[in-house]
């Protein structure tokens, strides 16, 4: 019974615990394109250590490091593409690996099971065991889960194996088999019903009592399941005694945790059966010791883990962990990722005293979550330089990592570049950069740009730009980068010939919210792209359109192409209306009964006259229609984001309630519009009460006034007769 995949094999644990891949209200994941930052965010993680990052994602780049898992986020994703990520940053899910399982063709799919061909070769009937098969159940989330076909077919093979067993025996002792993978928790009269009869050999007799003990775990009857098993664990048989050893450990654990988890799946501590538990422990390390390169090793070590994890022995359990630093991962039965989820929620989120934590690089991941900027209601107390320093005889091993993490207090909790600086050691030019010795000189890039030392930090980043030795550190470094160029004033360089920064989502950000309008003519006339190209044109007509910069509209828009794309480009938000190029071809035909003209013809009248009504209506119908109100080219990302400084871009944002007030104020505005402006003003802050036309902030009373004026000075207008409230 090859049991090397079990309920209390910590894999499970994996779906059972599994934290929320994301943290936004909506369940989504969007980009914060920022490198420094303090506070988790499971939507926005990095490539070096840091306080802000996922547990996972520390934990794999210390495991990639010792070269035992490499840190991969797909560069083919089109739907986090569509949240407008790159690279870097990243939603902490990206690095789980897609499932790539063949499906196999069809001529595969017609053809039968190896289980089935396997007891066709010991008699039983084809359609017997097709019929069985069908009906298997798959038993997540309990102690079945290793009653599956997997195991069904070793014991199979090893009935094949035995010659001295009589053949209609060997077929009875098969076809229970795979009735017993219908059998879980079933009634006991059932369960009997589902035992071979009439075995005599003593072989035979072996294999029928170790079916009756299998079923009788199954059936959580683990008062008979041990009986069996005990007396197995003395058989001459080799597989029928080693899997007898390593059962009766399962047994145990089984018994000690049966009561132990709430309807939510989490263990409480006080129901645990202790005893059966240090049985478990007793009899996985006794299996170890005689079979330390058994077929069921790798699934006991990873029971002892689960049994460590009941017992709260935060000490071993970390020890165990640690163990896979230094070993290759193929030797555990579990999956990389699936061990990197299981450390996490076992270990690194409920861990309640770092003195238990021996080893160095779990310590050093718990150390940058306890640097995490705290809430105004966490009461826990602060983690002081002196418990790190506390710490450092545990790093005797990992000195570098020590200092990092001393770099890294500086940094973020005492807010201390200079002294940073003197702890993280300069860059070695004659070695590829591990992610640890990345971190470090990502962090001295930090501390010189707090300093405003914004030369010296971009010959960094150029000096790691060139070292980077995967797609991940170079896009980390690009956007560094970028933002260095940008803080300093000097965004061109970005855009430069022959710029390191290559990265087009990072360029994009800085052309729609940063770039001058001589910036954007350049890279229109000179692109790097196509898409680029539409970025900068777009964000060059559209701000402008609404910058009232009208007559460099009308020259610029003169670099439109005569067949214009129609392709979404994406401006900053999933949530802004897709728009192309061909947003400004609008013919005002789509207007309501307001007439409007063409665009163009629009802002010739703007050039002529900035307060002509009608023109001033009509430009609020274009952001009307197509859906401009809360367009993400109105505002800009947060100060401490990739293009979060001062527009190089002159000029207020025209809202269309803006254009409606100085409708409403003109004397001279012709009745039909005055009319349209009051009531559309007045539909602004339909119905929240809040105004979805702009940021200006109109009293209620000055509202209800637009609309007492409308009902009383322009009844006889439609848009009048239309309005029933005022909000």
């Amino acid at each position: 019974m090859s049991l090397r995949y079990s309920l209390t094999g910590s894999f499970i644990l994996f779906a059972l615990f599994q934290m929320p891949a994301q943290a936004c209200s909506d369940d989504s994941c969007y980009p914060t394109w920022d490198l420094k930052r303090d506070q988790l965010d499971t939507c926005n993680n990095t490539p070096f250590l840091s306080p802000a990052n996922d547990s996972r994602i520390n934990l794999q780049l210390l495991l990639a490091d010792q070269h035992q898992q490499p840190l991969t986020v797909p560069t083919s994703d089109s739907y986090y593409k569509e949240q407008g990520y790159a690279l870097v940053p990243f939603p902490v899910d990206l690095t789980e690996p897609t499932d790539t399982t063949a499906t196999g063709n069809e001529n595969d799919k017609n053809q039968p099971s190896p289980l089935v061909v396997l007891a066709q070769q010991l008699g039983v009937n084809a359609d017997d065991a097709n019929n069985l098969l069908t009906q298997t159940s798959v038993w997540e989330g309990s102690r079945c889960t290793s009653n599956n076909q997997q195991t069904a077919q070793t014991y199979l093979q090893q009935l094949a194996q035995e010659k001295e067993l009589p053949a209609e025996e060997r077929t009875a002792l098969a076809q229970s088999r795979l009735a017993i993978l219908q059998s879980c928790d079933n009634e006991p009269a059932a369960q009997t019903d589902l035992l071979p009869q009439n075995i005599h050999s003593p072989t035979g007799q072996l294999f029928a009592s170790y079916l009756q003990g299998a079923q009788a775990f199954y059936n959580g009857d683990f008062t008979q399941s041990i009986a069996v098993f005990n007396a197995l664990s003395l058989s001459t048989h080799p597989w029928l005694k080693e899997t007898a050893i390593y059962m009766k450990g399962r047994i145990f654990l089984n018994t000690a945790q049966q009561n132990a988890f709430d309807e939510m799946g989490f263990p409480d501590n006080s129901k645990t059966d202790m005893a059966s538990l240090q049985a478990a422990e007793s009899a996985f390390n006794s299996y170890l010791t005689e079979y330390p390169k058994g077929q069921y090793a790798a699934s006991a070590n990873g029971l002892l883990r689960r049994v460590y994890w009941l017992m709260n022995d935060q000490s071993r359990l970390a020890q165990s962990y640690a163990y896979w630093f230094t070993h290759p991962l193929t030797d555990t039965n579990i999956t990389a990722n699936q061990l990197v989820q299981e450390i996490d929620n076992k270990l690194l989120l409920s861990y309640s005293d770092t003195s238990k934590i021996e080893d160095p690089q779990l310590l050093a991941i718990i150390d940058l979550m306890l640097m995490r900027r705290r809430s105004e209601d966490d009461s826990r107390p602060p983690f002081t330089l002196a418990e790190l320093q506390s710490q450092q005889a545990r790093f005797a091993k990992q000195p570098e990592l020590y200092n990092y993490l001393l770099g890294a207090y500086a940094l973020y909790v005492e807010k201390d570049a200079d002294k940073a600086l003197t702890i993280l050691p300069e860059i070695n030019t004659e070695q590829l950069l591990s992610y640890q010795a990345f971190s470090q000189q990502t962090l001295r890039g930090f501390a010189l740009e707090s300093k405003e030392q914004w030369q010296d930090a971009e010959q960094l980043w150029l000096k790691l730009l060139s070292k980077a030795s995967n797609p991940l550190q170079r896009q980390q470094t690009e956007l560094a980068l970028a933002m260095n160029y940008e803080r300093s004033q000097n965004i061109d360089k970005v855009f430069a010939d022959k710029s390191p920064v290559r990265t087009p989502m990072i360029r994009e950000i800085l052309l729609r919210n940063i770039a001058s309008p001589a910036l954007l003519r350049k890279q229109i006339t000179h692109p790097v792209s196509t898409q680029e190209h539409d970025i900068a044109l777009f964000t060059l007509l559209f701000k402008d359109l609404t910058r009232s910069a009208y007559a460099d509209f009308l020259k610029d828009i003169q670099l439109l192409p005569e067949n214009t794309s129609t392709t979404p480009l994406f401006m900053g938000s999933t949530y802004a209306t897709p728009q192309s190029l061909a947003l400004f071809k609008w013919d005002g035909k789509n207007a309501t009964d307001y007439q409007c003209p063409a665009l163009t013809e629009v802002v010739q009248t703007l050039q002529n006259n900035n307060a002509h009504p009608q023109a001033l209506n009509c430009l609020g119908e274009f952001i009307l229609r197509q859906g401009l109100d809360d367009f993400p080219l109105n505002s800009q990302p947060d100060l401490h984001e990739l293009g979060g400084t001062t527009t190089q871009f002159d000029g207020k944002v025209f809202s269309r309630l803006d254009g409606y007030q100085q409708v409403i104020a003109n004397k001279q505005a012709p009745r039909t519009d005055k009319a349209y402006a009051l009531y559309r003003a007045i539909n602004c802050f339909a119905p929240s009460g809040y105004n979805g036309c702009g940021s200006q902030e109109i009293p209620v009373e000055k509202r209800k006034q637009w609309f007492q004026t409308l009902k009383s000075q322009f009844s006889d207008t439609p848009w009048s007769k239309q309005l029933k409230y005022y909000w």
